[in-house]
């Protein structure tokens, strides 16, 4: 106990109070198991127990989960208006406010008789601090004789003292909170999605998309110049994806040679003008992820859907063309690019369900 007040993870005053809470005997610094020393560090409110067994009624879980969750913070996180929504298709989704802001998590309930565990874990984030505090919630690998999965909330630093000196077997990484704050913009316009994705881009990935959106409309000009043929019809429709295919299919006889590619005229155009189909046909935008990490979506032109995280849907038109290339299927580039509409019927669906 003394070692986690010197971490700063806990106050003098409040480990006093935790040990006598937990009735817990003198030598309080003798070694503890695993079970043993989260109980503890639930106790001094800096965890909380995830369950994993049945569940008799999911929403009161989830609810009591998000607020204990909240309660870690101390404060700077308050959760309300929580409710489980269930849509006209029987879709399932669960909908909270964080400090006056709405989130939601897409739920699957099909496949267990407890909590949705995939987008708990997953989503956890939404429940920690954020802004200007280090600390995240951490999970713990080894549970001991806990039906559920602890979560830890403290800083990096913490986290990495509770590993090396406690043997605590602590995820080496956490997950951070969202930004707090009004936007200017309504919500769930174009410019409410931009601004929010401008708060989490690097300057890198904002130059990058300044750059991409300030040079569309001549990029494309010259592109339906340059390399189509002129019977193609340029009208940003879904059906004029069909005649765009078959440029593509024309061209490149496999993924990897679309990759190759990438940077060339015709290839830039083409994700260009994809691109543009789809935010006119969906509710979406253009977005990019500059990282130093490889990853499918990452250091390439994306579309996202304008949805909350939730539900969102995110897509490669680059990556979109590399899959026709390389099954050869027609009709696959407007579907695989459709990702983002389902992701807005889902909240559409849900917000009329809540109503």
């Amino acid at each position: 106990m003394d070692r986690l007040v010197e971490l700063g993870a806990v106050t003098d005053a409040r480990a006093a109070a935790a040990l006598a809470e937990l009735d817990a005997p003198a030598d309080h610094d003798a070694e503890r198991s695993t079970s043993e020393l989260v109980q503890v560090l639930g106790g001094l409110g800096l965890g909380v127990l995830v369950p994993t067994d049945k569940v008799d009624d999911p929403e009161d879980e989830y609810a009591e989960l998000l607020r204990a969750a909240a309660a870690c913070s101390g404060g700077s996180v308050l959760i309300d208006d929580i409710e489980l929504v269930e849509d006209e298709d029987g879709e399932e989704s669960l909908h909270f406010r964080r400090n006056g802001r709405s989130f939601w998590w897409a739920l699957d309930h099909e496949s267990t008789a407890g909590l949705d565990l995939t987008t708990v874990l997953d989503s956890f984030g939404d429940l920690a601090p954020g802004e200007n505090d280090p600390r995240e919630f951490f999970p713990v690998a080894e549970q001991g004789d806990f039906a559920g999965i602890w979560h830890i909330l403290v800083t990096p630093d913490q986290a990495h003292a509770l590993r090396e000196e406690f043997d605590l077997p602590v995820d080496s990484w956490g997950r951070s909170g969202p930004l707090d704050g009004e936007l200017p913009e309504a919500p769930d316009t174009l410019a409410w999605y931009l601004a929010d994705d401008l708060r989490y881009m690097d300057e890198e990935s904002r130059s990058f998309l300044d750059r991409w959106l300030t040079g569309m409309d001549t990029a494309l000009a010259r592109w339906r110049a340059e390399h189509l043929p002129a019977d193609f019809p340029f009208d940003f429709s879904l059906d004029s994806l069909s005649a765009l295919e078959d440029l593509i299919l024309d061209r490149y006889d496999s993924s990897d040679a679309v990759k190759a590619a990438a940077a060339d005229g015709f290839v830039d155009g083409a994700v260009r003008y994809l691109g543009e189909t789809a935010i006119r046909a969906w509710p979406a935008r253009w977005s990019y992820q500059h990282s130093d990490v490889p990853s499918l979506y990452a250091n390439v032109p994306l579309i996202r859907s304008n949805t909350p995280q939730g539900f969102e849907e995110v897509n490669a038109p680059l990556w979109v063309f590399q899959l026709l290339a390389e099954e050869r299927e027609p009709g696959s580039t407007a579907f695989n690019m459709g990702v983002v509409e389902d992701a807005a019927d889902r909240y559409r669906k849900a917000l009329e369900a809540r109503t």
